[in-house]
């Protein structure tokens, strides 16, 4: 007689899972471009990805319906990390990174734009900085802000503490949106809303900042192309239609009542206007007993506590004006 010995082996849950990404070799990141005719810079973009020391990503090009030759200058990078595909029609920009989000294969997604240069070294200093940070699910940094010829207007050094940056993105978007490394896991959940077209980085890192801690790393990483043909600048006025209804939104989540005026002087401080034109008497006045409306707020002294909320006002003409 035979007498049959079956051995079961316990493999522990996580084992499946590392064995397939290996078997099927995915990328830790997914740098994810969206573009629309952006023939012009595309192919200096995606360089400054591939001059990257960090190696294990893929990038992933959303071209929403390009007239221009945005296809053929991809393919001819002959690239094997670049994943292209093109929408049928223009969806718009929230349409379009939302396919992203779908798409991605790896466990962060990389924002980066068609007509931006990624620097130094930041797509591994992102990427260590959420593995050896669990609590946080998004991260930016620092950058340059360049014109259609690549020459530096200014350099913005953003915030990097988690609660200064929650209370800012009240006031102002705290991140260049091609700047920022975030969760994929997260990003699925939260997705882009269409409501906040031209102004869905702001909400969607409003509500990040809900779900888990944000910061800017202190380190260059990034040069943002601002030019007339820019979409933001091209959509100035829908741009800024919805900002207003987000700051609205996010006024009414802090139990704060306000009048037109009111949210015209939240709007003054959100575009930066405050300072050359709103007269003194207004700036004295005015925004003064908003801000004051605003940090007497019973939701943000229950989160923050009056200490804190003082210390924060002391420092808004630093970080608004």
């Amino acid at each position: 007689m035979v007498i049959g010995i079956v051995i079961i082996l316990r493999v522990p849950m996580a084992a499946p899972g590392l064995f397939f990404l290996l078997l099927l070799n995915m990328p830790e990141t997914t740098v994810l471009i969206p573009s629309y005719n952006g023939a012009k810079y595309i192919q200096s973009a995606l360089q400054s990805v591939l001059s990257q020391k960090y190696t294990d990503y893929e990038i992933l090009i959303i071209d929403d319906g390009s007239t221009d030759n945005t296809e053929e200058l991809v393919k001819t990078l002959d690239n094997k990390r670049i994943r292209y595909y093109k929408n049928e029609s223009n969806m718009g920009i929230v349409a379009s990174l939302n396919r992203g989000l779908d798409l991605a294969k790896g466990k962060y997604i990389a924002r980066m734009d068609a007509d931006d240069l990624m620097l130094g070294d930041r797509l591994q200093s992102q990427v260590d900085f959420l593995e050896k940070n669990k609590n946080y699910g998004m991260v930016g940094c620092w950058y340059h802000t360049i014109d259609e010829n690549g020459w530096i207007i200014h350099t913005r050094k953003t915030l990097t503490d988690h609660d200064t940056l929650r209370m800012s993105l009240i006031f102002r978007n705290q991140f260049a949106h091609s700047s920022v490394t975030m969760r994929t896991e997260i990003a699925r959940k939260l997705r882009y809303d269409p409501e906040f077209q031209y102004c869905e980085d702001h909400d969607l890192w409003i509500r990040f900042s809900e779900v888990c801690k944000v910061t800017n790393l202190s380190i260059l990483g990034l040069s943002y192309r601002w030019y007339s043909d820019n979409s933001c600048n091209r959509h100035q006025r829908d741009l800024k239609i919805r900002v207003l209804s987000l700051l609205s939104r996010e006024l009414e989540k802090l139990d704060i009542i306000h009048s037109v005026e009111e949210l015209k002087l939240h709007a003054a401080i959100c575009f930066g206007l405050a300072g050359p034109f709103l007269s003194e008497a207004i700036k004295k006045e005015g925004l003064d007993q908003w801000i004051c409306k605003i940090l007497n707020s019973p939701v943000l002294n229950k989160r923050y506590g009056a200490k804190w909320l003082n210390d924060f006002h002391k420092k808004i003409n630093d970080l608004f004006f």
